[in-house]
């Protein structure tokens, strides 16, 4: 059976752009670094991903604030992710999708941008002001962790209007 296509990158040559820690936010904005890591990348069917560590799922993820608020998720038995069922996320994002031509941060910012206005929706007097990197989540101690590397945004909004979209598979 083949899944959707989703960007990977060999893991051995991302520890060879980043320095390897087994668990923790790897603190790079130097727009560089990503723009080497995504030249690694690959398109491959995620069931395959999945269970493959030798390979890493680049994941953009963001935590979305307003004022000295954040917003949290909580994952239901409805979604698709077994592995995450009930667990709570501080953020939004998720697999990147082929789109385009080119792997660069135009690229990456797309896809940051439809996984949140799949996962939230913002009503029309919320606005994000600003689109901040922060680093690189790395968490090689659990089974989804060491298949993903989150690619850490800060987003920040002028309000708190905004909503879950897919309340069958989680709160916010």
């Amino acid at each position: 059976m083949k899944t959707e296509l989703t960007l990977a990158v060999p893991t051995s040559k991302l520890w060879q752009i980043l320095e390897y820690k087994e668990n923790a936010v790897i603190k790079v904005i130097d727009t560089d670094v990503m723009t080497k890591i995504l030249s690694e990348g690959i398109f491959e069917h995620r069931n395959i991903l999945e269970n493959d560590p030798s390979h890493k799922q680049l994941i953009p993820y963001a935590v979305i604030c307003c004022g000295d608020e954040l917003y949290l998720f909580h994952r239901t038995k409805k979604q698709t992710e077994s592995r995450l069922h009930n667990l709570y996320s501080l953020g939004v994002g998720g697999h990147m999708n082929p789109f385009g031509d080119k792997l660069d941060l135009a690229y990456m910012h797309h896809e940051l941008e439809r996984e949140m206005r799949e996962e939230v929706l913002m009503h029309d007097e919320c606005r994000v002001e600003r689109i901040e990197p922060v680093g690189f989540i790395n968490d090689d101690t659990n089974e989804v962790g060491k298949v993903h590397l989150g690619i850490l945004y800060h987003i920040i909004l002028n309000n708190k209007s905004l909503e879950v979209n897919e309340k069958d598979k989680m709160t916010g």
